[in-house]
């Protein structure tokens, strides 16, 4: 459940949110199972919170920095993560139909069992080292607009589709 002082502050503004973080850099805030639906988020500092089964859905997170976050099964229907910084982010089993992740870093994230569908975004998506494994929804297509590595993580399904398209190039 999310701490009531720190849900009254990110909802003050971002430039509150932002002054409070800078001066507390030690706390790690509890905004788990939050509604935060429809939240103008653009530029937050939300590194190492927990968002955990939060609502994110119709929300702006553009140019956010959600580095080492814990966003497990969050809801993030068409919600805007588009240039967002997510590194080390957890994602397991997060809800991402219709969302905009386009320019966002997402290098070693934890995307196991997250939810996608073919009107994500995934233009120039750092992907590298990230895992995908059990993730349902995704396409080919999409991940060829990302960026990707050896270390990216990839579900069993498109494994296939890609070793299939491999063997077709002989």
């Amino acid at each position: 459940m999310a701490n009531e002082e720190h849900l009254k502050l990110i909802k003050a503004g971002i430039n509150n949110w932002n002054e409070w973080r800078e001066k507390n850099p030690e706390i790690h805030p509890d905004l788990s199972q939050a509604d935060l639906r429809g939240a103008t988020l653009q530029k937050a500092n939300l590194e190492n919170c927990n968002l955990k089964d939060s609502k994110l859905q119709f929300s702006n997170l553009t140019g956010a920095s959600l580095e080492g976050t814990s966003l497990a099964k969050a809801k993030l229907q068409e919600t805007c993560l588009q240039s967002t910084r997510m590194k080390n982010c957890d994602l397991s089993g997060a809800g991402m139909l219709e969302s905009n992740l386009q320019f966002a870093d997402l290098e070693n994230a934890n995307l196991e069992g997250a939810q996608f569908n073919e009107d994500t975004l995934f233009n120039q998506t750092n992907l590298k080292g990230a895992n995908l494994t059990s993730a349902t929804g995704l396409s080919t297509a999409q991940l060829s607009q990302a960026l990707t590595d050896k270390q990216t993580r990839l579900p069993d399904y498109l494994e296939e589709e890609v070793d299939d398209d491999f063997l077709l190039q002989f």
